[in-house]
């Protein structure tokens, strides 16, 4: 038989229901760092103040958890320097193309902090209908590594959300580009929507980003859309490296910035 609601102890009951907004995931670490015992939390689950969501994370009864709810509660209690990034990003700002009906199946993270290889087993636990993907790659050294960082409101409270900026976040997308025309395709194509970027932030992260064949897709993207954000860039302050890059497997070579492109994108407008 449960408890009764009456007979648990308010002290530590009332902060936590005022500190804690339906929909979202609640890490037990966070718990304990309140005074919250494991065997608190089972009495707390037991009265219907909690639920169990997976070993190690719980959430107010009263509404589902999404995959927001999950990441929020990753930043703002487990406090992981990770955010929202990459195409995932650009869906938030509205900058992305050909989002499928019913939303995303997955989410792009990124750590801003110390290189991190994997997620929580508590955040993978949760079931949600989108799978969260961490990419473990240092794109950024310091302090670019912090730079490029947005707060988008939520439905929770005045809660926000860490994402990447725009500027950022194509530059996440670069990254994950493989060898087939289709994947330059499509970054090509979300790079083509991104006409009002900020130089200084660009060019600041262009500086501070270790993959080469990110810098130099990038600079190839930007030449050939000419928009006037674009000729701000000061070229010769950012590190391109030396030698060819495969980068679209059977393209053909460009010239200027000795990468492999998909034949329709050889030639550069204007």
């Amino acid at each position: 038989m449960g408890l009764s609601k009456k007979t648990i102890p308010n002290r530590l009951l009332s902060p936590l229901l005022t500190d804690l907004p339906e929909g979202v995931a609640v890490p037990s670490v966070w718990l304990t760092k309140r005074g919250i015992s494991p065997q608190l939390v089972r009495k707390y689950v037991a009265s219907g103040w909690l639920t169990p969501l997976a070993h190690g994370a719980y959430a107010r009864p009263a509404s589902p958890v999404s995959w927001q709810g999950t990441i929020l509660a990753l930043q703002r209690l487990a406090q992981r320097l990770v955010h929202v990034g990459g195409l995932s990003a650009l869906n938030l700002h509205g900058l992305a193309h050909y989002l499928p009906l019913g939303g995303e199946a997955r989410i792009d993270l990124w750590s801003h902090g110390e290189t991190a290889t994997r997620l929580p087993a508590w955040v993978t636990a949760i079931k949600i209908p989108q799978t969260l993907v961490l990419h473990a790659q240092r794109l950024f050294e310091a302090p670019a590594a912090k730079e490029g960082l947005a707060n988008l409101p939520t439905h929770v409270r005045d809660w926000t959300l860490t994402v990447s900026s725009p500027e950022r976040a194509i530059l996440e997308v670069l990254s994950l580009v493989d060898e087939t025309t289709a994947s330059f395709t499509h970054a090509a194509e979300l790079f083509e929507g991104l006409s009002a970027l900020r130089p200084a932030l660009v060019q600041q992260l262009l500086e501070g980003c270790r993959s080469i064949k990110v810098k130099r897709l990038f600079l190839f993207l930007a030449k050939r859309q000419a928009t006037p954000w674009s000729r701000k860039l000061k070229i010769d302050r950012i590190t391109i490296g030396q030698g060819k890059r495969l980068v679209t497997r059977g393209g053909r070579l460009d010239a200027h910035f000795s990468i492999t492109v998909p034949e329709r994108f050889s030639v550069t407008r204007g």
